[in-house]
């Protein structure tokens, strides 16, 4: 998926199909992770996790935790626990 978001003032606005996706509003905290290769933002609802979104994590939980080493930056406390984990 690419589109264009808008950044202005330290906002970033998100186009109209993610926010009804994700069903988000202004009042929605949202979690950001920095990666190696960008930034997730994972909102933090209350709303029943969607039958898709439960797939989606499923497979990403079935690549193993040494794949998460992949999304990590360096300086990510969890980067110790994966090393010892391998």
């Amino acid at each position: 998926m690419s589109q264009k978001l808008v950044v202005q003032n330290g906002e970033i606005a998100l186009p109209k199909e993610v926010i009804g996706r994700y069903r988000l509003d202004d009042d929605t905290p949202v979690k950001i992770i920095e990666t190696r290769n960008g930034i997730l933002l994972i909102p933090l609802t209350d709303d029943p996790m969607s039958e898709s979104l439960r797939a989606e994590i499923e497979a990403w939980q079935a690549l193993g935790i040494e794949s998460l080493g992949c999304f990590l930056t360096m300086n990510d406390p969890r980067i110790a626990i994966l090393n010892s984990a391998v």
